[in-house]
């Protein structure tokens, strides 16, 4: 039987800086990794390209059934022979070379799939620049050709540190969707790191949270995600994320009417394609509770939940976890809240949110 993970079995020292990671995760899946600025995601993707081998006090890199590095037997398997696609936060494109050499400096012993290299340079908004240096980029666009050299150099893994930093929120929702379709379709495996929520809510499969060198929480992502015991759940910038269908569009009122498990939905002002599939994130700030329908406000959503479980997470805010059908969702509200709506797990409520809380997109 083929073993499909990636094993990591690390201990590096950076100065003062404990990078020690013991994990195993899916090859299979995107995986994200989620921490704040100077938490260690980038230097862990450094140790899986075999970059900076100096500080490594234990190494052991298993990727499916090939061994990257195991330094306890003096086992090393060069970078460019990992079949690794690679954006690092600095981009690095090749100064002398036009953006579509740039993109296919890589792959050219391969052939490359003509209508796959054409869908890319569009999802990426490139395709209008393939004869321009990196000089005459801006920092966008730069970001999307290293992005997209990254896919074509790609065989068994695709690493991307921050690949959506610099990218306009214009841009974003087209490229995550490209991602997801390579991934799956290619059944190609996605390392990437961001501290953005919404990234994370769209694309990551499998989730590590690492804080201060060390994996806090590892896990599917919807799990992590809603389990409000946990810090991951517990930041004030949590996320939502609904699946949707789109059924009409309301030209009168520029809102979409959407679907999801049987329940309406309406959100966003810019038309969404008719019987498509949506991905809606919700702040779980921007959700209140009622304990009957709300009708006649200005609140255009309203999902009937039960509540699972509670936690007080601070002297003035308690956390709920609802059940939407077979999905959950997170909230946060007031504690006195909590104690003059007299919640309780079990008790059916409704969670209500505006309209214009919801960022769709497209899946």
């Amino acid at each position: 039987m083929i073993n499909s993970n990636i094993d990591i079995r690390l201990k590096c020292q950076f100065d003062d800086f404990l990078l020690d990671v013991n994990e195993q995760f899916p090859s299979d899946k995107i995986t994200g990794l989620f921490g704040k600025s100077g938490s260690g995601k980038s230097r862990l993707i450094r140790q899986i390209l075999g970059f900076d081998l100096r500080y490594q006090k234990q190494s052991l890199i298993q990727f499916n059934s090939s061994i990257w590095q195991n330094r306890s037997e003096n086992l090393f398997k060069l970078t460019e022979n990992r079949g690794i696609g690679y954006l690092p936060q600095s981009v690095d494109l090749f100064p002398h070379l036009s953006v579509k050499n740039n993109i296919q400096f890589s792959s050219k012993n391969r052939v490359i799939d003509e209508k796959l290299y054409q869908s890319v340079l569009n999802d990426c908004d490139i395709e209008n620049l393939t004869n321009k240096l990196p000089s005459q980029l801006s920092g966008g666009q730069k970001q999307r050709v290293g992005l997209a050299r990254a896919l074509f150099t790609a065989k068994n893994l695709l690493v991307l540190d921050e690949p959506l930093s610099a990218i306009g929120e214009d841009h974003k929702p087209k490229i995550m969707k490209l991602l997801k379709a390579i991934s799956k379709k290619n059944k190609l495996p996605i390392i990437f790191s961001s501290h953005n929520r919404y990234e994370h809510a769209y694309l990551t499969e499998h989730l590590l949270h690492i804080n201060d060198g060390i994996v806090e929480q590892s896990g599917n992502y919807s799990d992590i995600s809603t389990d409000i015991n946990n810090n991951f759940a517990q930041k004030a910038d949590a996320i939502n994320h609904l699946k949707a269908k789109a059924i009409n569009f309301d030209t009168n009122y520029c809102v979409n009417q959407l679907e999801s498990q049987n329940i309406t939905l309406w959100a966003g002002y810019q038309l969404i394609e008719k019987d498509s599939y949506v991905n809606l994130e919700v702040r779980a700030k921007d959700i209140s509770i009622s304990l009957k329908n709300v009708k006649h406000s200005s609140i255009l959503n309203c999902l009937p939940v039960q509540l699972v479980e509670s936690i007080e997470i601070s002297s003035h805010q308690y956390m709920l976890k609802l059940a939407f059908n077979e999905a959950f969702i997170i909230a946060f509200i007031t504690k006195k809240s909590f104690f003059d709506l007299n919640l309780i797990n079990g008790l059916d409520v409704f969670a209500v949110f505006k309209a214009v809380s919801v960022l769709p997109i497209s899946d």
